[in-house]
């Protein structure tokens, strides 16, 4: 499978997420508490964050008991766009010893990917990397690490 179809396959996986969302304002109805029990499964399932509670919050809010509209949808888009621009996405280097950047996510969402990606980077700073197998649940993820830290030629902790 070539990079770009691999792209497309692991966008079409987070835009299916959002059409999820995106098929909520094309109901009938009102902003009522099944609606917005719906919008908080969906945002969480589209991987939004720890901002869904806020966000659920602001639209019972600001809508309840109003028609389901654009109106809301765009409500819903600006929040969304509000938690993205206010993420810090540097990072804050430990002053002394080793900085420890942890990355969490569903399965599939490509963390090993990037994972490797982040270690080739700052490799090229001239940072020392060392890698740590974490994911318990699916030995293949070890597996893939451990390749990825044989071609990055960097340290690799794990487990059994």
């Amino acid at each position: 499978m070539g990079i770009f179809s691999r792209l497309k396959s692991a966008l079409s996986k987070t835009r299916q997420a959002f059409s999820g969302i995106a098929s909520l304002f094309g109901l009938r109805g009102r902003v009522d508490k099944e609606f917005l029990a719906q919008l908080e499964e969906k945002l969480y399932l589209a991987d939004v964050g720890p901002a869904v509670p806020q966000i659920v919050e602001r639209v019972r809010q600001a809508f309840l008991d109003k028609e389901i509209s654009g109106e809301v949808m765009d409500f819903v888009k600006n929040e969304i766009r509000g938690q993205l621009a206010g993420l810090d996405a540097q990072v804050h280097w430990a002053p002394t010893g080793p900085t420890v950047i942890m990355v969490a996510g569903v399965n599939g969402s490509g963390k090993t990917t990037s994972i490797a990606k982040l270690a080739h980077l700052y490799q090229q700073q001239g940072k020392k990397v060392v890698l740590a197998a974490c994911d318990t649940f699916r030995a293949a993820a070890v597996e893939q690490l451990t390749i990825w830290s044989d071609r990055l030629k960097c340290e690799i902790v794990k487990g059994q």
